[in-house]
């Protein structure tokens, strides 16, 4: 545990020491601020930096007066300045996001809601995405409505098929399935990829989090995974992996009937 110590002198009237005090205080929180501040700005430095050097990097190459360009060529830079832009609003979102959470400010927009429905909707998107996987979609007929924020469990979904697709590089299966249990509904998220280590477990909800593996092979904030548990907690839900699954990766998060 992180103290802070500071010792005051008890004098006598004489100004002889009689004794010392030692105010012990425990500093862990303070601890914690200063290391998630150094991690944000680590983080957040370099993930920002990558995409922006790539912009410039296209956008200078394509204004070059002394070379000309095929319209193949121009249309493949233009789709990574797309895409570049594309990972800079989002990582900027998240932020927002981060910060409205820290300060109690995020709001949710309530109306009855399918989740099958939905779930298909944004699957069909992640469809053009990918062509190495097959998305699979199984919820029982009939399967009950929830009141929910429509936008932010998009955003849910989003991120977790993402991640889905980030972690299994090689391809594979991605199923998102639904159960019905007495007090709850349930959907699960599942890949075929290498899985969760045990050690990363406890932490990967975390914000700013990211395993060591996942640091290495792949591009991210470490937040979209503490937003998405902040969002499911938000609806009074509860999210979790899966750690029996041995196919790859499964997280599942629920919301009481």
């Amino acid at each position: 545990m992180p103290v802070g110590i500071t010792y005051a002198p008890l004098l006598s009237s004489e100004g002889a020491l009689l004794n010392t005090i030692a105010t012990v205080r425990d500093i862990t929180h303070f601890r914690e601020l200063e290391e998630i501040k150094s991690t944000f700005v680590s983080v957040i430095s370099h993930e920002l930096k990558t995409p922006v050097a790539l912009i410039k990097g296209y956008v200078a190459t394509l204004r070059r007066d002394d070379a000309s360009w095929n319209q193949d060529v121009v249309k493949d830079s233009l789709q990574v300045i797309e895409e570049e832009a594309d990972r800079l609003a989002i990582m900027i979102e998240n932020l927002l996001d981060a910060t409205r959470l820290q300060a109690g400010g995020l709001k949710l927009n309530l109306a009855d809601l399918s989740l099958d429905v939905l779930a298909r909707r944004i699957v069909e998107r992640f469809r053009t995405q990918s062509d190495r996987h097959i998305f699979v979609v199984d919820f029982p007929e009939a399967y009950p409505s929830i009141l929910g924020d429509e936008d932010r469990l998009t955003q849910v979904f989003s991120n977790l098929i993402s991640n889905a697709i980030k972690y299994s590089p090689e391809g594979g299966e991605i199923r998102i399935s639904g159960q019905e249990r007495p007090e709850e509904l349930v959907v699960c998220v599942s890949d075929q990829g290498p899985g969760i280590a045990p050690g990363d477990l406890p932490y990967i909800f975390d914000r700013f989090y990211r395993a060591s593996d996942a640091s290495r092979t792949t591009k991210g904030a470490g937040l979209g995974l503490y937003l998405t548990r902040a969002l499911i907690e938000a609806h009074g839900g509860h999210i979790w992996v899966d750690s029996r699954y041995s196919g790859g990766a499964r997280v599942c998060f629920s919301f009481p009937r």
